[in-house]
């Protein structure tokens, strides 16, 4: 576990502009020429694309228009499609909350050919993960508490929900963190993927480069957008840091200050709302010309 400076690349993710989005500035050229043109549906491409995503599972970054091309590609080609390579984007994805990054490519994902995702051995996992709960998760961004979920019915309509027709037990797992990702459920997201049952997408998740980090840029999103100040022992549980691990990494974030027994968060548009007022400069003649076009109506 890593408590260093989040990456200005992973801390910016969350809120990043729709042009670092498009085309990424860490992205090769030849990448962003097969990604924007007719080369795209090239399934000759599909092994260029392969290596980059595993360039992106090494140093950390995140590409989310290059994945989704190797999603089309396997939706026009079932033939390539790779399941190993389809958990790889997931798992990317998840580190672009709160943006609907996982849901695009679940969706890209859902038009693979049935066969091929259900002939996937499940190597003694149930059909579902089940839920794993513990209770409501006070949140940065106040979502509804939840109740534990029951290993009944309920369960499986949970599921059903969060990862859409498709029932591979690794996939939907992914799917449920990036529910409580979504929902800014950050304790309970933390406490599920200690859990053992999920111990299939830990192994996943652990071969992400800086994934920890790229988890906790989403938290500190959130939190930067509904406090001004929070409690260290609050902080400490949505970024799964224990003891002194905390105080060193407030210190290394920029604008990030721990004093008088609570965090201050940096301010910023979201957590320091300015009342605005409105000036209308309209003049006598103007008022006097638009009550008599009134009248003349």
């Amino acid at each position: 576990m890593t408590t260093d400076t989040v990456p200005a690349a992973l801390a910016a993710a969350p809120a990043a502009q729709t042009s670092e989005w498009t085309s990424p500035s860490f992205r090769p050229e030849h990448i962003n020429q097969i990604i924007s043109g007719v080369d795209r549906y090239n399934p000759q491409n599909l092994a260029v694309l392969n290596e980059y995503l595993q360039q992106q599972l090494d140093e950390g970054t995140y590409d989310c228009l290059a994945n989704l091309a190797i999603l089309k590609l396997f939706q026009f080609n079932p033939a390539d499609f790779d399941y190993g390579v389809a958990v790889s984007i997931l798992a990317k994805a998840l580190t672009a909350a709160p943006r609907t990054d996982f849901s695009l490519c679940l969706a890209l994902l859902g038009e693979a050919p049935v066969d091929v995702l259900s002939a996937k051995p499940e190597e003694g996992e149930g059909a579902a993960a089940e839920s794993t709960d513990t209770g409501a998760d006070p949140t940065p961004a106040d979502a509804a508490s939840g109740t534990d979920k029951s290993k009944d019915a309920s369960s499986a309509s949970a599921t059903q929900s969060s990862a859409g027709l498709i029932t591979d037990a690794l996939i939907v797992k992914l799917a449920k963190l990036n529910s409580l990702l979504q929902s800014a459920k950050f304790r309970e997201f933390w406490a599920a993927l200690a859990n053992p049952e999920n111990e299939d997408v830990a192994g996943v998740l652990q071969g992400l480069t800086r994934f920890d980090d790229a988890i906790r840029a989403v938290a500190l999103y959130n939190v930067k957008g509904a406090f001004r100040a929070i409690s260290p022992e609050r902080l400490a549980s949505y970024l799964n840091l224990r003891g002194s691990e905390l105080s060193n990494f407030i210190s290394k974030q920029p604008g990030w200050v721990l004093e008088g027994g609570k965090v201050i968060v940096p301010a910023n548009v979201d957590n320091d709302i300015k009342a605005t007022v409105i000036r209308e400069d309209l003049q006598l003649d103007q008022l006097t010309k638009f009550l008599s076009q009134a009248q003349a109506a």
